[in-house]
């Protein structure tokens, strides 16, 4: 474990940078810097930034947020670390496809309070064409960066490093950003779930200029200068003026309101703690500055809110004067570098190292190779000097130098036979999908054609036709081919079924007879018995969806049963 780190906060707005050295469980800042960009994210104005920094070496972390980060949660069975590696690699290159763009990525299994029979991994992804030229501007300013690191994360592991908490609280922690919310939820020192949201304080601003009509300059002065998000029962404003603008901010401010209430509700889906309910909020940001904050969100959340200061356990002795007095009343600003800094330094961190696939191929050929490359150099420096100074052992140092080579050859085949063994791990991570994609159809139909039999009591009631669609052929009731709906491969429709895009559609026609003494209220007591008995079917984790129709002229209905597929996923979730 490293003894210093650096965390590289790159916003939309500024660049943060904080240097913490860790010497027997105190953290020392010795780098708290912050450089404007301007409202513009040019990589030449970045690395200026790190430049004016003075900060080089590593190891160092780069924060990711905003729309080029994607935060996946999936839950996988129990599975060795060979196999979930195979199935993380699979769903990193299907959010590849649905985004037309490389990612990078890593993933780590969350430590959840609750008992299920899947275990739920989080995986962080980050676009190649945002992450790459950000990580190349910080190598040309002399910053080894490691990789990148979501915001939210890091703001979990500063947190973890510097704040407070209760045994069995839990902690909402929102960093709000100029354009970017970042959040997490905490309890007793483990993440439960992590996001990020576009919107932050600039929503407040642009409140401003829709309201007066100004510039987003001026609207920004008058956020900072005169802003107050106090509950109105609660403000007292100087002049009418600070009034309209408060007015005007506390609307916008419902929709920060709105992130954080989504947020919970779908942390309580992905982690399946049905009673988890938020006990303090923390706020972090430059947004956590404005006046009446704390207020406005304990109003509207029902919960104590804080200002977290990254830096109240920090020894801030080693900081310059112009550090210092850029950290005085700002110390929540720098929350997510600081948390950049210790996700590299605390062995109980959180963390995840985001990196290209040609830099993770660069960190694996450095840890596992270039020490039998080194170890070959040093037998050949070894024989020079021995033949200089000692001639009758040049045929011992050939033979060790052989030796070497040999051991070199060995690990070089053992390395390609690892590669091997991953990638077939990963097809045969892919051939499960496409087998369990085949299946699904077929035990579907079994299981509705049973729910039909088993419910076929009615009078009165005559089933004359159904039809399986969606597949390769349909079949009638005879068992006969009956048309094409599908297309493609195999493989194809396969990934179409695992994709959500193709489902087996099961249709029955059927007729009430003509000495029904109520043909309406027949029909309606044959379905209502029916979908009793639909409700209770599992396909694999699925349900079973059945829409049905009244009677028509001829006294003909139709039943139509569908898989039904689990909701997307909010790709910022």
């Amino acid at each position: 474990m490293a003894s210093q780190a650096i965390g590289v906060d790159i916003g939309s707005h500024s660049v943060k940078v904080a240097v913490i050295q860790k010497k027997g469980g105190v953290s020392r800042a010795t780098r708290l810097f912050r450089a404007t960009l301007a409202g513009d994210q040019d990589m030449v104005r970045i690395q200026g930034a790190l430049k004016r920094a003075g900060v080089s070496g590593g190891p160092a972390l780069l924060g990711i947020s905003g729309r080029d980060l994607i935060i996946r949660y999936t839950h996988v069975p129990p599975v060795p670390d060979w196999r979930l590696k195979a199935l993380m690699q699979f769903e990193i290159n299907e959010v590849s496809d649905q985004t037309g763009d490389d990612v990078a990525a890593d993933y780590r299994q969350l430590e959840l309070p609750v008992e299920m029979d899947d275990n739920t991994v989080l995986v962080a992804l980050a676009r190649n064409t945002w992450l790459s030229p950000r990580l190349e501007a910080a190598k040309s300013s002399g910053i080894k960066a490691a990789g990148g690191c979501p915001n939210s994360v890091a703001l979990f592991n500063a947190y973890l490093a510097h704040g407070t908490w209760k045994d069995g609280e839990t902690t909402f922690l929102v960093n709000i950003g100029r354009e970017n919310i970042d959040m997490a939820i905490q309890r007793d020192g483990e993440l439960l779930f992590a996001r990020n949201m576009s919107g932050g304080g600039m929503v407040l601003t642009e409140a401003i200029m829709g309201t007066f009509g100004l510039k987003e300059g001026k609207a920004e002065k008058n956020k900072v200068t005169k802003g107050d998000l106090t509950p109105r029962a609660q403000a007292r404003y100087p002049d009418s003026t600070t009034e309209k603008i408060a007015n005007a901010m506390q609307g916008a401010a419902g929709q920060l309101v709105s992130m954080i209430q989504s947020s919970v509700m779908i942390c309580r889906a992905q982690t399946k703690i049905a009673d988890l309910n938020i006990d303090r909020l923390v706020l972090a940001g430059g947004t956590a500055r404005m006046k009446g904050i704390r207020e406005y969100f304990a109003d509207n959340m029902n919960a104590p809110v804080d200002i977290f200061d990254p830096v109240a356990e920090c020894d801030l002795s080693q900081l310059n004067p112009e550090d210092a007095a850029e950290l005085d009343g700002n110390s929540s600003d720098f929350a997510v570098a600081i948390g950049l800094a210790e996700s590299m330094l605390s062995p109980t961190a959180f963390r995840l190292e985001v990196l290209t696939a040609k830099e993770k191929k660069k960190r694996l050929f450095s840890q596992r190779t270039i020490w039998a490359l080194l170890a070959a150099a040093a037998a050949v420096v070894l024989a020079v000097m021995l033949f200089q100074t000692r001639a009758s052992d040049i045929e011992a140092v050939q033979a060790s130098n052989e030796r070497l080579e040999a051991t070199f050859r060995t690990n070089e085949k053992i390395q390609n036979r690892q590669n091997k063994a991953a990638d077939d791990q990963e097809d045969s991570a892919k051939r499960a999908v496409t087998v369990r994609a085949r299946r699904i159809p077929g035990a579907f139909a079994r299981a509705v054609t049973k729910a039909l039999d088993e419910n076929h009591a009615a009078p009165h009631i005559y089933l004359e036709q159904s039809v399986l669609e969606s597949l390769k052929t349909s079949l009638d009731m005879t068992g006969k081919p009956a048309g094409t709906r599908s297309s493609g491969s195999d493989e194809e429709r396969a990934k179409n079924v695992h994709e959500q895009r193709v489902w087996p559609e099961y249709k029955v026609r059927g007729s009430v007879m003509a000495d029904a003494p109520s043909p309406g209220q027949t029909l309606q007591t044959y379905y209502t018995r029916l979908e009793g008995a639909i409700k209770k079917i599992r396909i694999e984790g699925f349900a079973v969806q059945m829409e049905t129709t009244g009677l028509d002229a001829n006294r003909m209905f139709q039943m139509t049963f569908t898989l039904k597929a689990p909701e997307k996923k909010d790709q910022e979730s």
